[in-house]
């Protein structure tokens, strides 16, 4: 009887250390931030440097300095109890560049692909920076085309032709306005969302945060009144694999 009971109390103290164990190694987890690689790409003149200080300082700069060479930021955010540090690369655009911002693509995990939905030729040009982001190491980059300068009321690319070319290469894809702001938070916390479902040991509640966070950045978006044409379902957030490309 007494061998027993000290077997049952022998596998009590085994189960309470294996939990106390479990919850040290979770605790470990959280309190060492994950890092992701986030690249801006895009014709010089788009708005990526725009769109990256809307969402990191919630400020539009009206006479921005075009960005030499490349420029470099960190955004710290919280998704599911944990800490992830977003490394936000923003390559100039300008050809004058390109022997910089070539050797910047390397381990990238996200894009946004901006274009100024007023200038054809930097719709045009989305095929060439996709060609060479894949020839200097961004292989399986999870892309997000920013269709930006919405706010203008003098485009030329419709919104149909876009999305279009965004869906048949399996790119999420949004209307932006880094001047009113329009969609800007709700398409970070989607590729956010996409890049650390694709990462191989990312916790679930790290994933499941960061959808309940492009959730409640579109209800944000509906509140203040923008036009959010991008519904949740549409970027698979329910179910269905991440896609990038390569």
């Amino acid at each position: 009887m007494r061998a027993a009971r000290a077997a049952v109390n022998a596998a009590g103290a085994i189960s309470e250390l294996q939990g106390a164990r479990t919850k040290a190694r979770t605790r470990k987890a959280r309190s060492q931030a994950i890092r992701i690689k986030i690249i801006s790409m895009g014709d010089a003149g788009v708005g990526k440097s725009c769109v990256i200080k809307r969402y990191c300082e919630e400020k539009f700069v009206q006479k921005y300095i075009g960005t030499i060479g490349v420029d470099y930021g960190v955004k710290a955010i919280k998704l599911g109890g944990y800490d992830v540090r977003v490394n936000l690369w923003d390559l100039a655009g300008g050809d004058e560049y390109f022997e910089v911002r070539n050797e910047f693509y390397k381990d990238a995990q996200g894009c946004v692909l901006c274009y100024d939905v007023n200038n054809r030729g930097t719709f045009n040009s989305l095929n060439g920076w996709i060609d060479e982001s894949m020839r200097y190491g961004a292989k399986n980059c999870i892309v997000v085309v920013a269709a930006n300068k919405t706010d203008l009321g003098r485009r030329v690319v419709t919104e149909q032709e876009g999305r279009a070319w965004a869906e048949s290469n399996g790119f999420l894809y949004f209307e932006t306005s880094a001047e009113s702001g329009a969609r800007v938070k709700a398409m970070f916390a989607a590729v956010f969302h996409r890049v650390l479902g694709a990462l191989p040991h990312t916790p679930d509640e790290c994933v499941e945060g960061a959808a309940q966070l492009v959730q409640s950045e579109y209800a944000a978006s509906a509140a203040q009144g923008l036009d959010c044409k991008n519904k949740v379902d549409r970027i698979h957030l329910r179910g269905g694999g991440s896609r990038g490309y390569g």
